[in-house]
Parts: C-alpha cells; structure tokens; sequence
C-alpha cells in the first residue's frame, strides 16, 4: 500500500497553484507504486466561488483524477471547510462517490486516520461551513453582508448549533472565516496542532490539512499535508504513507524532513 495524501488545493482562488497541481497529478499518473489517493479537503473552494461552476472551470483536473481511477489508483475525497457542501452530493453517477467526512485505512497493524482539520479549530462550525458553500454566485464572500445577516434564511441551518452560535454577529464571522489561513490562525495554530497530536491514538498515524502550515511530529504519528496556495510560506506539499511511516514532500522540491513536536 502506498498512500498519497494531498489537500487545501483551494481550486477557484486566486491564489491557488493549479498548474503545480495538476502537474503534480501527471507525475502520479506515471508511477506505478502508487495504490491509493486521498483528496483530504479545500480540493474546491466554495466559499469564494459558485458551487457547481467552480468543478465546471476545473473540468481538467477532474479529468486527470478520473485518469489516476481508471489506472487502478483508488481515489478518495474528504470534505473539507471550504468545499463542505460535496457531503451533500450523493448521486452514486457523481465520480467521487461517496464524498466522504473522514477516512481511515489500515495498513497491516497501523490505522492511517485521515481528516480533514477543521475538527481541531474551535472557530469552526458544521452548520456555518455548509452554509458558506451555498453562495452559489462567483461574486460571493463577505462582500454579500446581506447574505450574512439574513436570519430567516440562516435559522433552519443555525437551529442545529449552540445558543452562543446562533446569537453571534454573522456578518463578522463571516469575515474573519474568510482570512486567510496564514493570518486568521497565527494565534492558535499550536493550540490547532496540540489538539491534533493529542487526539492520536496507539496504533495510528493521523493525517489532517485545513492550517496550510504543513509538519510531521518527531515519533512519526501526526502529519498536516499542507497546501497548494502561494499564500503559504511552505506550499505545494503532500504526503506519503507506506508500511505505517509517513513521509512529507515539497512537490519538484525535497522531503520535508525536520521533525517537530511529541
């Protein structure tokens, strides 16, 4: 088994490395050891851009991860925050199918965990990251405050979340949400991390995205995949787990191989 692990593409972004991205996907395409691909998340961003027209402006590296599928290459697709909604795409015809929330895969003894990230950040709530794929318009975003302070729209979404959730300014979440994850998470990125390596459990090698601030702990059992956002002061960066070891890479660059943490 030779697990690939990739997420935060941010597809629809300005910033997104697309071209790295997909060229990423040809040099996939061209190895033979390669037995599983997981999309860990942000594949899309739906946030920023119309749900459906953002997989329609991207149709060519869809294709090319049909392509990878049609060569053997299992590939699986983990919702993240930004592209939250394809969790609610469940027509088998869809390529994907099932979109899915986490994924675990076991290799011999040792369980690889895969989720997305947005578990371990507090400012993170399912019923909001739902309703910010819906903007459904190319010019969405915290330009449409209307959107935002709109509670008779909200309220069948937000009934689900905590009091203190419901009661909040929307419009203000709603852009500090829409920071880049460089700058919203400065603060609390070790905090995001801690979490993450705490939540681990004995036998398991646990993968998550979503911080875009890529790093493998010193034994071996926590890796963040990264990104593929210029943003980033490290991007265009995956992961490979084989024979219950991960490994973290700089795509056209060199392993990633200082260690930090537990």
């Amino acid at each position: 088994m030779k697990v690939v692990v990739t997420s935060d593409q941010h597809l629809g972004y300005v910033n997104s490395d697309k071209c790295a991205f997909n060229a990423f996907l040809d040099s996939l395409s061209e190895r033979s050891d390669v037995t599983h691909l997981v999309l860990l998340g942000d594949v899309v961003d739906m946030w920023r851009r119309d749900a459906s027209g953002v997989f329609l402006e991207h149709h060519d590296t869809v294709t090319k991860l049909l392509t990878l599928k049609s060569k053997g290459v299992k590939v699986f697709y983990v919702a993240g925050n930004h592209d939250y909604h394809v969790l609610y795409l469940t027509n088998p015809a869809y390529p994907f199918n099932p979109f899915l929330k986490d994924l675990t895969l076991t290799d011999g003894p040792i369980t690889y965990r895969l989720v997305h990230g947005y578990e371990f950040d507090p400012e993170q709530k399912e019923p909001f990251m739902a309703f910010l794929c819906r903007v459904m318009s190319d010019t969405g975003g915290v330009e449409e405050q209307a959107l935002w302070t709109d509670y008779n729209h909200l309220k069948t979404i937000l009934s689900k979340a905590e009091p203190s959730f419901i009661k909040a300014d929307l419009a203000k979440m709603a852009e500090r949400l829409h920071q880049r994850p460089e700058d919203r998470l400065k603060d609390s990125l070790n905090k995001i991390n801690t979490t993450a390596l705490n939540a681990v459990k004995p036998g398991e090698v646990l993968v998550f995205g979503h911080t875009h601030a890529p790093f493998i702990n010193k034994v071996g059992t926590v890796v963040n995949s990264g990104s593929w956002v210029k943003d980033a002061a490290t991007h265009n960066t995956y992961v490979e787990l084989s024979d219950g070891k991960p490994r973290l890479f700089v795509f056209e660059g060199q392993e990633i191989t200082e260690r930090t943490g537990p």
